[in-house]
């Protein structure tokens, strides 16, 4: 009996160039492993590839399943037809290792179909088929991913077509349903258009087909305006970085000052500011506060890690069993990872009233316009880079079976990159009738909400540093006003209270989308407590904060069980398979409470890290190696996402979910975010802040 043990390792060899090798040769070298005789030759693996191939190649009246595999109904005369012809008669005959390992390399049903997955039926092996080659018959292999969907308009009966809509197999014939896709090598003298109408063709109307097709020798798609403009645009920046290294380094060398035009190049120099990035101070400073460094690189990892599980998890071939893996209590951290933004907004809130609140103290006023035009300075180039980098140059990055799904992106960016500069985005970046996002970076929402508070915080923090009493009185207003918004809204509109991940078929995650979670208005109890925070730490200036032992073991217990409370209270409902409905107090409660408690809880640990109360909380979170990475945080929030598409819609196999994996993944995106982080910052953030110092007089210096 043929040892079945060995057909995958065959398989395996038959993927590999080994054109010129002797099968016997191959056969013979198993015989290390135990194998006297090889129980199997090529033959055997032939015979079977070759019975698919034959499958695959009948059209209707032969009493087969049409062919879903090749474009058997292109025009014969045409070179297409020819090769398909080629290939046809060599399942008939003798058939070379690169016919058999085009039709290796088409997908068929794997092992564990039922496990998961069930839209996709797989991406068959990419590097197999772009390596596929039969010079005999002039022919390389094409890999071609297939994407059926119902036709709208199809009006027969169902019945007649679906029984032969049937994907041929080695061991079973799977039903195309209602979106699904697969892979095929075709000859690489067929089109896309080719093997689409010959799929439409035979789908009978019942389907419709889109074939993206992919070849190891592809030249890269054509060059538009705005590619050339960006390409350009990169060329002068790394030349004004490199002529302001080179500048930075002769004057550090000859110890002379600059001229007034080198002035303005030293800005640019990567050297100087690489030094800036990566600088450690180990030296305490009046007025920093340093747990911030920590709190902040934590929370862009859970931002990071919470995506992780998003971007492959609906090409996990385990997908069946998702809600094994997510409905445990622990699991609750990601479903709520959205409480990570919150912690931004309340950083945002501390520094900015702490930052506005000292340059009152110093000159007696505030600049507004200067406020104001500082706050774009700071924020409006990195994300114009990295959108018109997604409009323009992203989608000559991504080869592989998913590489299809990431040209929307590049298109959207095209079209929609002016919402994320002008911070509009959690407005006008999703179709309410549609929920669809119209948005190039979705995670700009956060920069466009934070800016839209930053706008109008002054109206806050005048009074308090003007009026204080007055100030604090309309600080405790509006603190209440944000608590009740949300939870009115959440009511009013009949929304979960958070987030939820799945729930009953009535929820409506897309309502609270967006009304609750992209709206400045429910979003602002985080950046009122980060208000009160700067304005306790300013008001404290360097007096001592004198607590007793029993009310710092107090506010550290109510402030560990009010973010425990915040991440797990929904566990209960926060889960993909809970079909039962939220009742009226969580709703209210929850959903007009949860963010601003944590925040509070937030509060609680700066105040008690930075008034000495801290102990090994702060030693970690104001330990000096988080300080580079902190000054990278903004940055690595615009990189991260596109690195994380990038990766995903470059895979060449579909994963299998595990939290080993996607801990292991998160590590990869946030290397990678790191790395390009640093390239943005080079690029876009450091020179213009340079640039900033040398034009205007930055507020409070």
């Amino acid at each position: 009996m043929v040892s079945l043990s060995l057909i995958p390792l065959l398989l395996l060899l038959s993927s590999r160039q080994t054109l010129g090798q002797e099968w016997a040769g191959v056969l013979n070298s198993l015989q290390p492993f135990g194998h006297d005789e090889a129980p199997l030759d090529f033959h055997n693996v032939e015979g079977m590839m070759k019975d698919v191939g034959r499958a695959a190649v009948r059209k209707p009246g032969d009493g087969q399943p049409l062919s879903l595999y090749l474009p058997v109904f292109a025009d014969p005369a045409s070179p297409c037809g020819v090769a398909v012809a080629a290939m046809t008669s060599a399942f008939d005959g003798h058939a070379g290792i690169g016919v058999l390992q085009m039709v290796d390399s088409w997908t068929k049903v794997r092992d564990g179909f039922l496990y998961g997955l069930p839209y996709v039926l797989g991406v068959g092996s990419y590097g197999e088929c772009l390596h596929a080659s039969a010079p005999d018959l002039d022919i390389k292999g094409k890999y071609c991913a297939i994407v059926y969907v119902d036709n709208p308009y199809y009006n027969d009966t169902l019945t007649e077509i679906d029984d032969i809509l049937r994907v041929a197999q080695v061991s079973a014939n799977i039903n195309i349903g209602l979106f699904t896709q697969y892979s095929t090598c075709i000859p690489d003298a067929c089109s896309e258009e080719d093997m689409a109408q010959s799929l439409n063709i035979a789908a009978g109307g019942r389907k419709l087909a889109h074939a993206y097709c992919q070849t190891l020798d592809e030249p890269p798609p054509d060059f538009t305006a705005g590619d050339i403009a960006m390409i350009t645009f990169l060329s002068v920046m790394l030349a004004l970085l490199t002529a302001g290294s080179v500048a930075d380094l002769y004057l550090r060398a000859t110890s002379k000052a600059p001229a007034t035009a080198v002035r303005f190049l030293l800005p640019f120099s990567a050297y100087t500011n690489l030094e800036k990035i990566f600088h450690v101070t180990t030296e305490s400073r009046p007025g920093v506060i340093t747990c911030l460094h920590g709190m902040r690189v934590l929370s862009m990892t859970w931002v990071i890690y919470g995506h992780q599980y998003i971007f492959d998890v609906f090409f996990a071939v385990n997908i069946l069993h998702l809600e094994k893996w997510t409905s445990g209590l622990l699991f609750q951290v990601i479903f709520n990872a959205t409480v990570s933004t919150d912690s931004f907004f309340f950083l945002s809130g501390l520094l900015v009233t702490y930052g506005v609140l000292k340059e009152i103290k110093r000159t007696g006023k505030l600049n507004l316009i200067m406020y104001y035009v500082h706050r774009l300075i700071r924020l409006t180039p990195p994300i114009a880079l990295v959108v018109l980098f997604m409009a323009t140059l992203f989608r000559f990055l991504n080869r592989g079976p998913l590489a299809y799904m990431a040209d929307p992106y590049s298109t959207m960016c095209a079209e929609n990159w002016w919402k994320d500069v002008l911070y509009v985005d959690n407005f006008l970046g999703f179709d309410k009738a549609t929920n669809q996002s119209l948005d190039c970076l979705g995670q700009c929402w956060y920069t466009a909400v934070d800016t839209q508070l930053y706008l109008v915080a002054p109206l806050l923090l005048l009074p308090l540093a003007l009026y204080p009493a007055k100030g604090k009185i309309l600080l405790f207003v509006v603190t209440l006003v944000s608590f009740i918004v949300p939870a009115a809204v959440i009511y009013g509109y009949d929304l979960p209270p958070a987030s939820i991940s799945g729930g009953a078929d009535e929820v409506d995650s897309y309502g609270y989308q967006n009304m609750v979670y992209f709206t400045p208005w429910c979003r602002m109890s985080a950046y009122i407590m980060g208000i009160w925070t700067g304005y306790i730490i300013f008001e404290q200036g360097s007096k001592e904060l004198k607590l007793t032992p029993l009310q710092v073991l107090t506010g550290w217990t109510i402030a560990a069980f009010s973010a425990l409370s915040v991440l797990f209270g929904m566990w209960s409902y926060n889960q993909f398979e809970t079909t039962y409905y939220y009742d009226p107090i969580t709703q209210v409660l929850y959903g007009g409470l949860h963010r601003g408690i944590w925040c509070a809880a937030l509060a609680w640990v700066v105040l008690a890290c930075h008034f000495g109360y801290g102990g090994i909380v702060n030693d970690f979170l104001s330990h000096p190696t988080w300080q580079p990475l902190s000054r990278l945080t903004y940055s690595m929030y615009l990189v991260a996402i596109p690195v994380q598409i990038y990766l995903v819609y470059n895979l060449k196999e579909l994963p299998f979910f595990t939290h080993i994996d996607k801990i292991i993944q998160t590590c990869g995106t946030i290397f990678i975010s790191i790395i390009t982080a640093v390239l943005v910052s080079l690029t876009a953030e450091a020179p213009v802040l340079g640039l900033e110092k040398l034009i205007f007089k930055r507020p409070g210096k």
